[in-house]
């Protein structure tokens, strides 16, 4: 897979705001070069994946949503700010982790720009790059809303629009991700059994929908979007330690790897000195039911300074790995969709076919079925408990779950006493952004 660097007008943006002059080199391309072939036109959009995979903008939020939630902790004193949950507003890497979200953002928007412009382009193909790239805008948003809340809402590579942009509510963000995500479906093609799932089908759009509604509270279509996907019989849950595989049968969409490892199997498993400096919290591996099969294939142990950690083994590579044990980077999994729909059908106090769905995680992870006879309160419970040791350190799920159940500051303000103000729930806009945007404003706290 080749992925080209694109500089549109020989012009590169970072976070939507520096605007900065870069000369075009070999592998840089001005915009009518990039979209005046097919060839070069699909590269542009294949690079927005690999962007979204980088080092900040796919893998240390993930890192940094577990430990501001419970289910992380740290040996790097540098990180204790995000455990304790007192992070100040000039924190280097939340400023890079919003810069690279950004990032990706103006690649979407480049690419729906360029394809707008383009001319003599396979028609067929125009289509699918805008359903990706009005995808990838929305999975972004996503994870901006739920770490920040209210964030400026860019749809245009023109700086000069950009450059004093304020703040949108989210809840009207929330509105554009889906407008994206239906547009997305009529664009993007069916999902093809068998091939590897590195670019966002129908299917991808249709899982990201059904996330974005149940965080948007709307149970119904969020049960409607992930019954699509489950039922397509596309996908399947398989056994642990073939869910992040290249091939795996879970996987709705995954970020191509070239050497066939991946950036949490880099960040989280130990080093030369056999320490993981991002274990998992107690609270964490306390939640494990006995019997449970993920801790068994998902967790390892190590010992530092005298005291036994764990540290989360679902990515199993660190190093280039070939054939059959590559992983790639999985986005988006079938057993997300089983918890979004019994989470949906629970809100809509349909008990029964929510722990009909819990049954189906269960039984992969070697657990006994749940009474299908359960309350409201109960039933929700299950979803938290089941949710919380099936997704763990994947993508920041745990954080966005916590926001989305109203259940944040029961657990982190008895988790961390002295430490967890109800503010914390969002993080601080990063201080160099306030100071080159007047329009910006702090997030209460700060």
């Amino acid at each position: 897979m080749v992925y080209v660097r694109i500089i549109l007008l020989a012009f590169c943006l970072v976070s939507c705001r520096k605007l900065l002059t870069v000369p075009t080199t070999d592998n840089e391309q001005s915009t009518e070069a990039v979209f005046s072939s097919d060839v070069s036109a699909d590269a542009a959009v294949a690079d927005i994946y690999y962007t979204m995979g980088m080092y900040y903008s796919g893998n240390l939020l993930s890192v940094i949503n577990g430990m501001t939630a419970d289910e992380g902790g740290t040996l790097n004193g540098y990180y204790q700010r995000f455990v304790n949950n007192s992070i100040p507003a000039d924190d280097a890497q939340i400023s890079l982790i919003w810069s690279a979200c950004y990032k990706v953002i103006y690649r979407c928007n480049a690419v729906l720009e360029g394809l707008s412009q383009a001319k003599g382009l396979n028609a067929e193909k125009v289509l699918q790059w805008k359903g990706e790239a009005m995808f990838m805008r929305a999975l972004c948003y996503y994870y901006l809303v739920n770490c920040w809340g209210d964030v400026p809402y860019i749809t245009t590579t023109d700086v000069n629009q950009t450059a004093r942009a304020s703040r949108n509510r989210a809840d009207s963000i929330y509105q554009w991700m889906k407008k994206d995500l239906v547009t997305a479906m009529v664009f993007l093609p069916e999902s093809k059994p068998g091939a590897a799932p590195v670019r966002a089908a129908k299917d991808a759009a249709m899982a990201l929908m059904a996330r974005v509604c149940l965080q948007n509270q709307q149970p119904a279509a969020a049960e409607f979007y992930a019954t699509q996907v489950i039922s397509s019989g596309r996908y399947r849950l398989c056994v642990q330690d073939s869910t992040f595989l290249y091939n795996s049968p879970q996987a709705i969409l995954q970020i191509w790897t070239q050497d066939g490892y991946t950036l949490p199997g880099q960040l989280f498993l130990p080093g030369n000195d056999g320490t993981s400096y991002y274990p998992l919290s107690a609270t964490m591996m306390g939640g494990f039911e006995d019997g449970d099969l993920r801790k068994t294939a998902w967790t390892r142990s190590f010992t530092y300074s005298g005291t036994t950690y764990y540290y989360p083994y679902k990515y199993k590579k660190r190093m280039p790995a070939s054939g059959e044990d590559r992983e790639y980077l999985v986005v988006l999994r079938i057993a997300e969709q089983y918890l979004i729909r019994a989470e949906a059908r629970a809100q809509q106090e349909k008990f029964a076919d929510a722990i009909a769905d819990l049954n189906e995680i269960r039984g992969r992870a070697g657990l006994d079925a749940l009474d299908p006879n359960g309350t409201r309160t109960s039933t929700i419970a299950a979803v938290a408990q089941e949710r919380r040791v099936e997704l763990f350190c994947e993508w920041g799920d745990r954080w966005h779950s916590l926001q989305r159940m109203g259940t944040m500051n029961q657990v982190l303000g008895a988790l961390k006493p002295g430490y967890w103000q109800a503010w914390a729930a969002y993080y601080p806009i990063p201080q160099g952004e306030l100071d080159k945007d007047p329009n910006l404003i702090q997030n209460p706290g700060y």
